[in-house]
């Protein structure tokens, strides 16, 4: 893909002068102080042509807390652009990775003024689509810090291990587990016994099931 370098400057540079370092790197950028000069330019890049553009404008602007960006999410996920393009093709088994990295940049939104409560809908979306499409870990892991998101759709998040293993996506649907255990330790056991018997569809559940009972 070519891209001009103003928009290529806008999305992936990034300077931190505290540690005297800059370069080019779109997730150093989402963790940048917000530079309202700069999001002017990139609310604009949200109506490009190029769907991976706005993809990565959004990655920036959704970690910023602008709402023009969360809007452009329900878009994006409302008429599933990834079905039209791979966005985030994983290193390893090339699978798009897409709704983990909106999951990520919802969670730095919360750095910038971004309440828990504002991001309980988009999450709603993210999670009924965990059985369907590939999450590597970041979903996980920002549940686990959204206390009061991961409570409130403890029932989305149930469907959505279900539907994973429903689709045979069974490490996936096993990275919930610690999850479970964190916000709903009384049906806990309920789950082990379900991974327990697929355990030996995948042998990485048992560090999923490992994390979710060292604590019980």
């Amino acid at each position: 893909m070519k891209m001009d370098k103003e928009t290529y400057d806008l999305l992936y540079y990034y300077k931190d002068d505290e540690i005297s370092e800059e370069g080019y790197n779109l997730s150093e950028v989402q963790l940048l102080e917000v530079d309202v000069e700069r999001a002017k330019k990139l609310i604009k890049l949200l109506e490009n042509s190029d769907l991976f553009i706005v993809y990565q404008t959004c990655l920036i602007l959704i970690a910023w807390g602008y709402k023009e960006a969360f809007e452009k999410f329900n878009q994006f996920i409302t008429n599933r652009w990834d079905k039209k393009t791979e966005f985030s093709p994983h290193r390893i088994n090339g699978e798009d990775n897409v709704y983990d990295e909106f999951s990520y940049a919802f969670l730095i939104s919360t750095y910038n003024n971004t309440s828990q409560v504002q991001l309980i809908p988009y999450f709603s979306k993210i999670l009924e689509l965990y059985g369907v499409c590939f999450f590597e870990s970041k979903l996980k892991e920002v549940l686990l810090k959204l206390n009061f998101v991961a409570t409130s759709l403890l029932f989305n998040i149930k469907k959505g291990i279900t539907l994973a293993i429903n689709n045979k996506r069974y490490y996936q649907a096993s990275q919930l587990l610690p999850v479970i255990s964190k916000y709903d330790k009384p049906v806990l056991n309920e789950y082990i016994e379900i991974f327990k018997g697929i355990e030996g569809e995948d042998v990485r559940i048992k560090f999923n099931l490992e994390e979710a009972t060292k604590s019980v």
